[in-house]
């Protein structure tokens, strides 16, 4: 028999309404009480009520958009772009910060939303693809995914890899390392695929490249740079970060240790956010047209609550030339 939220609630040992409200308002409710009923509905294996949508008799209007974080410029700029689109075509964005992908299936089960745009660092392809069993047309940033009514945009990360190992060998850049992002993210993978190819065809063997990790963030990239640099490891010729705010840390870290970029050490980053360009040496890197990506996002998610089919986009990138780059001196020996 299938189980009901009664059962989820007597499972946890609260409240029908509580048990409710832990799935679909779950600012309202403790952390600890919302995990019980979240463990409790994994073991009855619950499945909100499917007629939610149909009581409603009406489409909802509202699209979600669902992030871990709304800190940093993409994110910003995702949800303003997103929005603009949203609002001329009679709908509302929903911004849904979740911290587990539970609360993505949960919110996708309920039937609240006509569709969604899915931007997780956890969500892989096998997670994209169980969740696009659901009748919710979806839309995945970063996420190889496409369906019946499910679509995914690429930001065309390995060839991203790519371009950055042919510019910086192009300066003469011989050491070579890589701030890497997320291990499993998508966008992470790919740029570091496509960075320790790029350079194996010049003929630097990717054991050679020395990696480091930077998870996205110019704090974290920061701490690993300086942590890497007072252990006395040979100073690369370059840099290659995963994205700017990781470049940004990496530089802060250099500058602090006494090193000069670009004389020194080049660095190059991946992005292109407005503070690239403003901070000291301007920062080189790969313009990703973020801000391009939540319009083609509300289209997309837009075209598939229409009833059309799902597809796989890509978005290239341009190499943006500053000052954080310079040609590699030759030395003696």
């Amino acid at each position: 028999m299938k189980a009901t939220i009664k059962d989820v609630a007597r499972e946890a040992g609260v409240s029908v309404a509580t048990a409710s409200n832990a799935m679909n308002n779950p600012e309202i409710v403790k952390p600890q009480t919302r995990e019980a009923v979240l463990e409790a509905a994994r073991r009855l294996s619950y499945v909100p009520n499917a007629n939610g949508k149909r009581l409603r008799a009406r489409e909802s209007k509202t699209i979600g958009l669902f992030v871990n974080a709304m800190t940093g410029e993409f994110y910003g700029a995702l949800a303003d772009s997103m929005n603009q689109v949203c609002r001329a075509q009679g709908y509302e964005l929903d911004i849904c910060i979740v911290a587990d992908i539970e609360s993505i299936r949960f919110r996708l089960q309920d039937h609240s939303l006509d569709g969604a745009v899915i931007f997780w660092d956890a969500v892989n392809e096998e997670a994209a693809a169980q969740m696009a069993e659901s009748d919710c047309p979806l839309v995945f940033l970063a996420v190889n995914q496409q369906g019946a009514h499910s679509s995914g945009i690429l930001f065309e990360s390995r060839e991203h890899g790519r371009m950055a190992a042919d510019y910086l060998y192009g300066l003469g850049m011989r050491r070579l390392m890589h701030v890497f992002g997320i291990a499993g993210n998508y966008d992470s993978e790919m740029r570091r695929r496509g960075f320790l190819e790029g350079l194996e065809e010049h003929g630097i063997p990717r054991q050679e490249v020395r990696i480091l990790e930077g998870r996205f963030e110019r704090g974290y990239a920061y701490q690993e740079m300086r942590k890497y640099l007072q252990e006395g490891n040979p100073l690369p010729d370059a840099v290659f970060a995963a994205n700017d705010l990781s470049a940004i840390g990496c530089i802060a870290a250099l500058n602090e240790q006494g090193y000069h970029v670009p004389e020194d050490i080049s660095v190059m980053g991946c992005d292109d956010i407005s503070l690239s360009e403003y901070i000291t040496p301007a920062l080189t890197t790969i313009r990703t047209h973020f801000q391009l990506t939540g319009t083609q996002a509300a289209q997309e998610v837009l075209r598939l609550i229409r009833g059309e089919e799902g597809r796989l986009m890509q978005q290239e990138g341009i190499i943006v030339v500053r000052k954080s780059c310079a040609i590699r001196k030759k030395t003696e020996g």
